[in-house]
């Protein structure tokens, strides 16, 4: 009896102690408080979790250049990376989605297990698929990340995206400012106007930073919940149940 009584105490313990450290990065004009409700999600379902809501480029600084964030947020991840031996979950919003996609692929040794994409425009937001050429070649963001513009890191970049081994992609239809709103899922527009998905990309057929490789290999899954504002993302315990809980373990 007092054996049994013990493991049942052990495999407690590896259920609430076992959960792996949870990064979350916010959007644009947001900053930590936006997100203590989804914080207290986490540690509600999952007791002693390590959630950490990087407090850089808050408000109107998030309107800061790219790639800057980038540099900076790759650091804040990689101390919390540092003490996390067997890695962790990346849940961004919004922006904070692009952000934390360009730091996994510039970065080279990251344990990153799960990266969340919560309502990011992943392929992109108000583009005009009229002028595509003119995107490729003033944009040096988005089109870098998706190996649309080669560039002499796009191996290295691919190599290191593909570390993650889950990427879970929320969006929905009455989001209100994702535009078109599967661009959280990777679909777009063509020069017709017409929504393409994202197994029929360019970006994704060409397999350019890995996306198709990690589709095969079962590591892409989608959620769409309808009825969801952009701002509300991140504090509907609907989305968190059914979108983000089962992936944070």
């Amino acid at each position: 009896m007092k054996t049994s009584r013990l493991l049942l105490l052990l495999l407690a313990g590896v259920g609430i102690y076992g959960y792996k450290p949870v990064v979350i990065v916010h959007g644009i004009f947001d900053g930590p408080k936006q997100f203590k409700t989804l914080s207290l999600f986490i540690s509600k379902v999952h007791p002693g979790t390590e959630v950490s809501v990087i407090d850089l480029y808050n408000n109107v600084a998030s309107l800061k250049p790219m790639w800057r964030q980038v540099q900076d947020f790759r650091k804040a991840i990689e101390s919390i990376v540092s003490r996390a031996p067997d890695g962790i979950h990346l849940l961004c919003f919004s922006q904070g989605g692009l952000i934390c996609r360009a730091v996994l692929s510039t970065t080279p040794d990251h344990n990153v297990h799960t990266f969340i994409s919560l309502s990011s425009p992943q392929a992109g937001q108000y583009g005009d698929p009229h002028h595509r050429p003119q995107y490729l070649q003033s944009n040096n963001f988005l089109p870098m990340l998706n190996g649309d513009r080669p560039h002499s890191n796009l191996k290295a970049w691919r190599e290191n995206f593909l570390r993650i081994k889950k990427l879970v992609l929320i969006g929905g239809p009455d989001d209100g400012v994702i535009t078109p709103w599967e661009s959280s899922q990777f679909g777009f527009y063509d020069s017709d106007e017409h929504v393409v998905e994202m197994r029929k990309q360019e970006f994704y057929r060409n397999d350019t930073f890995g996306l198709k490789t990690l589709d095969a290999r079962g590591g892409v899954s989608t959620c769409v919940q309808s009825g969801v504002k952009h701002v509300h993302w991140h504090n509907n315990y609907t989305v968190f149940r059914n979108c983000i809980e089962k992936w944070l373990t």
